[in-house]
């Protein structure tokens, strides 16, 4: 397909949008942060059960050779910064997580996936960059009650124009990363896998849609 030919951003983003939605949908609700007495301890769980998860995305998106990526890869390694301090301002301690995550062979599939399929990957990131929108909506309704904790991990990374900005820039390097259908139905599963190995880990499924 020739660069005039190329796919539009809606035509990019749709898709991603349509497939992930009720799983995003059912995800935020259920969350035990999301509820109106949620606390510390409860912010703590969040991030020992989401850090596994996390850094393999992490390690499913250091592509040679793709500068987006990449870039997503970075920030994602600033982020699990973030919320290794979060932890240790909470009181929590890493030692069982990194346990965990060291004998955890369930994202061993996904991790196989993107580095075989570029734009599966790319359906990650797309996961990835949109929670950061969600962190601006929970650090707002949590911040006030869990003060003075600084709720690093829901603070913007690399986004001096704000998320909102960085989304649009990542939209735009997505939709010239997905050139033709075929990739973005490979984006569209990467997506939909990111969803449904997050939500095992707050003990949710797919299945519970």
């Amino acid at each position: 397909m020739n660069a005039a030919a190329r796919l539009s951003v809606a035509e990019v983003l749709r898709p991603l949008r349509d497939a992930t939605q009720a799983l995003h949908e059912a995800l935020d609700s259920r969350l035990p942060i999301a509820r109106e007495n949620a606390s510390l301890a409860d912010y703590a769980a969040h991030l020992c059960a989401l850090r596994p998860w996390l850094d393999a995305m992490r390690q499913a998106l250091a592509v040679p050779g793709d500068p987006g990526l990449d870039r997503v890869a970075r920030r994602t390694d600033r982020r699990l910064a973030a919320l290794a301090l979060d932890l240790e301002d909470a009181g929590a301690t890493l030692a069982g997580e990194r346990r965990a995550a060291a004998g955890d062979a369930s994202l061993a599939p996904l991790l196989a996936e993107a580095a075989r399929e570029r734009a599966f990957a790319w359906g990650l990131a797309y996961v990835l960059e949109g929670s950061q929108l969600g962190g601006m909506a929970m650090l707002r309704r949590l911040g006030p009650r869990l003060a003075p904790h600084p709720m690093r991990y829901f603070r913007p990374v690399d986004a001096p124009d704000g998320v909102p900005a960085q989304w649009k820039d990542f939209v735009a390097q997505l939709a010239t990363a997905l050139r033709d259908p075929a990739a973005v139905g490979a984006a569209r599963r990467g997506a939909v896998a990111g969803f449904e190995t997050l939500m095992p880990r707050f003990g949710l499924t797919p299945a519970c849609l």
